[in-house]
């Protein structure tokens, strides 16, 4: 008999909190600095994916490499030069994100563009230092997609590894696409200096701007606002019995099981929401990153703290620069079906 939508969320959910406790023990065992990108990334593969999860895998780790190389290479050559950096991240984001919207390869361009911005923050913040962050970043997101191609073969659950590249031709260029690109590297332009002058961080503010601004109209764009808030909310509720209980039982075990409890539910409502699932993505993407944390900042909520500025920050930019940009809709307008696009995806 065919399985019931339930059983297979079920099965998902499970095979998305097995690869995260996977990945928390890997990157534990071998001392990873960036052990909560780590799950986050796993989290990320196995939770949602629009082909399959071997290509959204394969697509994040192409994808933030070369979001890296390029971040690298723009705070290298053209440290002393600003303008001229933020001219030539504004041209290849402008590429990244066409391409995002026409559907090739979309999560590929999509992480690009993401740690583009990073990267170059990273740079630009502490040139010393932008090396070895974005070499962390990157073994951090590998061993969080081979975690969970690991547990995905392993299983039986997937086992193609077809790759869906998409059909939708980038020439002549589509004015609806080039509108809504430029309109995202504007906002996020803004986002970086408003955050600036806040004082909050710059980066996670432009992550918001980003994945709030792929959406394909204004209401969609604060419903998005609106789940993501809630996602984090969630963490948080079942980050405090995660601190509570370990601070009682210290015991990595105990962190285990409950992480793998609190993704195993996070999956659960992203694979069952339907359109307000993106609030149970949003929690399992912020779960690891309060309760995978290093001894000396156990227990601290910093993480979410930021998360919520950026995403504050990030809504009013969007909203802002969104609702006077002229060839954004405010609501759904009846079209052709768009390009299949991982606009519920994150970082």
């Amino acid at each position: 008999m065919p399985l019931s939508v339930s059983q297979i969320a079920t099965q998902r959910a499970l095979v998305s909190a097995v690869s995260c406790v996977l990945c928390l023990v890997a990157a534990e065992a071998i001392g990873l600095e960036h052990s909560n990108l780590a799950v986050w990334t796993t989290f990320l593969v196995t939770a949602q994916y629009p082909f399959s999860r071997f290509q959204k895998g394969l697509e994040r780790v192409i994808g933030r490499g070369f979001g890296i190389l390029a971040g690298l290479i723009l705070t290298t050559w053209f440290n002393e030069q600003s303008l001229v950096a933020l001219s030539v991240t504004a041209v290849l984001l402008t590429f990244c994100f066409y391409v995002y919207f026409a559907g090739r390869l979309a999560y590929t361009f999509l992480n690009a563009g993401l740690y583009l911005v990073a990267t170059f923050h990273i740079g630009h913040s502490d040139p010393n230092s932008a090396v070895s962050e974005a070499e962390g970043l990157f073994y951090a997101v590998a061993i969080g997609v081979l975690s969970a191609d690991v547990v995905v073969w392993l299983s039986g659950s997937e086992l193609s590894l077809a790759i869906q590249t998409g059909e939708a031709s980038l020439w002549p260029i589509r004015r609806d696409w080039l509108s809504q690109s430029v309109m995202l590297v504007v906002t996020v332009i803004l986002t970086l200096l408003g955050a600036r002058v806040l004082g909050l961080p710059p980066e996670k503010a432009a992550v918001s701007v980003m994945l709030l601004t792929v959406s394909p109209h204004l209401q969609a764009l604060l419903l998005k606002g609106e789940l993501r808030i809630l996602g984090l909310v969630l963490a948080v509720v079942w980050s405090v019995v995660i601190f509570l209980l370990i601070g009682l039982l210290p015991y990595f075990v105990l962190l285990a099981s409950l992480l793998f409890l609190g993704i195993l539910v996070a999956t659960y409502l992203t694979q069952t929401l339907g359109k307000y699932s993106y609030a149970g993505m949003q929690m399992g993407l912020v779960l690891p990153l309060i309760v995978v944390a290093r001894p000396a900042e156990f227990g601290s909520f910093t993480p979410a703290v930021q998360r919520l500025e950026g995403v504050v920050i990030g809504l009013a930019a969007s909203i802002l620069v969104a609702g006077l940009w002229p060839l954004f809709p405010v609501r759904a307008v009846p079209q052709p079906p768009p390009p299949n696009l991982p606009g519920e995806m994150d970082v």
